[in-house]
């Protein structure tokens, strides 16, 4: 995921990412399967994200090899891990609706 950029949800229950300048960067999308699918800005998928057991999402790429997680933070952000566990940003709920994410520059 971009650096920094927030995401809001679309009128057909999809979830569109925007880079920090407003550019669309990609979208997310409810599977037929359970968890969510994900898309570049030109519709290509690029991979899916799947509820853990624990109770965060694990995510995956195109290849279905995990890439990460992602689990609720202390004080209500969502802290997102690469898979070795280094911590890359977190999403916080927006004023607007939707999310804010900041990337740590790790990733």
């Amino acid at each position: 995921m971009a650096k920094n950029g927030y995401s809001r949800k679309g009128f057909w229950g999809e979830t569109i990412h925007y880079d920090s300048n407003g550019k669309k960067i990609g979208e997310s999308r409810p599977s037929f399967w359970g968890g969510v699918d994900h898309f570049d800005s030109n519709g290509k998928k690029t991979g899916h994200s799947q509820q853990s057991f624990f109770g965060g999402m694990n995510h995956y790429d195109s290849r279905g090899n995990k890439t990460g997680y992602s689990q609720k933070g202390f004080w209500g952000q969502t802290n997102h891990y690469d898979n070795h566990g280094n911590k890359t940003g977190e999403s916080t709920p927006s004023f607007w609706g939707g999310t804010n994410y900041r990337g740590t520059g790790s990733s």
